[in-house]
C-alpha cells in the first residue's frame, strides 16, 4: 500500500485558476473561495485548505493541498489526475519528505505531459 502524504503539492504549467477551480469542484465537491487576487487563490473544501500561486516558478503555478483530504495518496497521484483533467504539463516531486530529515539529497522530479511521464531534475 502506498503511504498517504499529509499534504500534496503539484506544479501546473501556466495554470488557469478557472480551469483548476472547475476541476477541483468536480473532483472534491463544493469549494469555498477564501481569497482570489488573480495570482493567488485560497479555497476550502471541508476542513482542507487549497492554495494556488500562479507565479510559483517561471511558467508554473503551484497547487498545494495543505491537509490531504483528497482522494490521492501522493503528489504523483494528484499530478496524474490533474494531467488527465487539465491537459497541461504537470510536475511533482518523485517522493515525499519529512521536515525532520532536513534537505533531501534527491532533487528528483516527475513531469507529465503529452509525451508521458518522465523523471528529471528541475
Amino acid at each position: 500500500m502506498t503511504e498517504r502524504f499529509p499534504d500534496l503539492e503539484i506544479y501546473l504549467m501556466k495554470g488557469d485558476p478557472a480551469k483548476v477551480t472547475e476541476w477541483l469542484g468536480a473532483e472534491l465537491g463544493d469549494l469555498e473561495t477564501i481569497k482570489d487576487t488573480g495570482t493567488h487563490q485560497h479555497w476550502r473544501c471541508g476542513k482542507m485548505d487549497i492554495y494556488m500561486n500562479a507565479n510559483a516558478e517561471k511558467n508554473f503555478s503551484s497547487l498545494w493541498f495543505k491537509q490531504n483530504g483528497t482522494p490521492w495518496n501522493t503528489d504523483l497521484e494528484a499530478a496524474r489526475a490533474a494531467w488527465t483533467a487539465l491537459e497541461t504539463e504537470i510536475r511533482c516531486s518523485n517522493s515525499g519528505w519529512d521536515e525532520s530529515e532536513g534537505e533531501s539529497d534527491s532533487d528528483g522530479w516527475i513531469k507529465l505531459n503529452a509525451r508521458g511521464e518522465k523523471s528529471f531534475s528541475w
